[in-house]
């Protein structure tokens, strides 16, 4: 009688949470998030407040969907649950480092940008899709917008101040950030950038 060799299991090792290549990856775009965030935003807000000067006193929300293009690439490059919460603090802490006007702050409201968007990639399965990217953008702006609102006192002063800086937030993080960020995320692709970085995205713990 021959014998029966054991069958060998082809299941593919299951991926830690985060790799080091994730977490340098991190720390690399939390610099260029927090530089901008702390010598950009400012003069940006400037430009493109104008722009939603319909909304009157609560225009700026109109541009604040820029600040989560950063959130969503590395959402989109790394694809696992928690993995944006903890990069936007990682940004806010730099952030603060580098001087943020918001001071301690910024580590808060990044925070929360981040919490918005893992909620909305979470509901997409952490895939890196276009939808997946406008509606966590649009959630994570739309409660970094209603937050600044109460910070500050808006809600007094300004009737449904709340639910329009919900709107307008959802809208702009999903068209400004959510949307720009897809598309950087798909040039890098394109040019390789991603490959040879070994970030495959959802691909490799499917």
């Amino acid at each position: 009688m021959s014998e029966q060799k054991p069958e060998v299991s082809e299941q593919k090792p299951k991926r830690r949470w985060l790799t080091t290549r994730d977490l340098l990856t991190m720390a690399a775009i939390a610099v260029i998030g927090a530089l901008f965030s702390s010598y950009v935003w400012n003069a940006l807000m400037g430009v493109m407040t104008p722009v939603f000067g319909f909304l009157g006193p609560l225009g700026w929300i109109g541009a604040t969907g820029v600040y989560m293009i950063w959130p969503v690439i590395v959402g989109l490059l790394i694809c696992r649950p928690g993995a944006v919460t903890l990069y936007s603090l990682i940004q806010g802490f730099v952030e603060m480092l580098f001087g943020n006007p918001f001071g301690a702050m910024a580590i808060v409201y990044a925070g929360v940008e981040g919490i918005g968007l893992d909620i909305g990639l979470g509901l997409f399965r952490w895939k890196p899709t276009l939808p997946a990217a406008m509606v966590g953008a649009g959630i994570g702006s739309m409660f970094v917008s209603v937050l600044y609102i109460y910070v500050f006192g808006m809600q007094s002063a300004i009737p449904y101040a709340p639910i329009i800086g919900a709107i307008t937030g959802f809208i702009s993080g999903a068209i400004l950030g959510g949307l720009v960020g897809w598309l950087i995320v798909q040039a890098l692709r394109k040019t390789g950038i991603v490959s040879r970085m070994g970030l495959k995205g959802y691909e490799e713990i499917a």
